[in-house]
C-alpha cells in the first residue's frame, strides 16, 4: 500500500452487516485461529461473497469486529488480488498469464473468451452473467494454460473447451472443475506455438473483415 493511501470512502453507501447464516459460519472461522486477526482474509472472502465486492461498508464493519481500523482493513484488501472492491460478473473468469501459460497459448486463450463472452479483460458483461480478468499465476503450472471460474480451476484448457464450459454456465448447468489428469494430454512447445499462430491468424483475419464491414 502506497504511502499516505486513504482508505476509500464511499458516501450514502449502504449499511453492510452478516446474514445471521453468514455471521455464525464467521464464528466458526474465528475459532479456527489463535490470534483473532489471523481469520481476517477468509471473513474478507466470505463478505464478499455476500456482498459481491469488499465495499467501504463491508471493511468498516469487519473492522469493528476485529477490533482494528478501518485503514488495517483497506491495507489487506488493497494487497489481494482475489479481494474484489467492484462487483464482477456471477461467473468471474480468471485467466492466467505467467510464463507456463503464456508459452502455451493464454493469450489466444484469452482473446478467445474475450470474443465468446462479448466482454474485454477487466469488465463485466452488459448482463453481469460473466466477467473476464488477467492474472498472475494460479499455482497450476503443470496444467497450463489455467483457468479459474469463482473457485474453480480448469488447466490444460483449449478453446474448444472453454466453449463447452461457457455454454454449460450459459444454461445453468454444473461444470464440474477439470485437473491436468482430466484434460487433454500436454503439447509440446511447436505444437502449442502452431496453435497460438493459427488462432492469432484468425483472429486478425476477424478483425480486418470487421474492419472491411464498418
Amino acid at each position: 500500500m502506497a504511502l499516505g493511501a486513504r482508505f476509500p470512502h464511499s458516501p450514502g453507501e449502504e449499511r453492510f452487516e452478516f446474514t445471521p447464516e453468514n455471521r455464525a459460519e464467521l464464528g466458526r472461522i474465528m475459532a479456527k485461529y489463535p490470534a483473532r486477526r489471523s481469520a481476517l482474509i477468509p471473513a474478507l472472502q466470505l463478505a464478499q461473497k455476500q456482498a459481491g465486492a469488499v465495499t467501504s461498508a463491508v471493511m468498516q464493519h469487519l473492522a469493528a469486529i476485529f477490533g482494528i481500523s478501518p485503514m488495517d482493513v483497506w491495507g489487506v484488501v488493497s494487497f489481494y488480488s482475489m479481494l474484489k472492491t467492484r462487483p464482477v460478473g456471477k461467473h468471474h473468469v480468471m485467466v492466467c498469464d505467467n510464463l507456463s501459460c503464456a508459452l502455451l497459448g493464454a493469450g489466444s486463450l484469452l482473446r478467445h473468451l474475450e470474443q465468446r463472452l462479448g466482454c474485454r479483460a477487466g469488465h463485466t458483461r452488459a448482463d453481469g452473467k460473466f466477467s473476464v480478468e488477467r492474472v498472475e499465476c494460479l499455482g497450476a503450472c503443470g496444467g497450463a494454460p489455467c483457468l479459474q471460474i469463482n473457485e474453480d480451476y480448469f488447466e490444460r484448457v483449449t478453446p474448444a473447451m472453454a466453449d463447452e464450459i461457457v455454454a454449460a454456465l450459459e444454461k445453468g448447468e454444473p461444470v464440474a472443475p477439470v485437473g491436468a489428469d482430466e484434460a487433454a494430454p500436454p503439447r509440446d512447445g511447436a505444437g502449442a506455438a502452431q496453435e497460438s499462430a493459427a488462432q492469432e491468424s484468425a483472429a486478425q483475419e476477424s478483425a480486418a473483415q470487421e474492419k472491411a464491414a464498418g
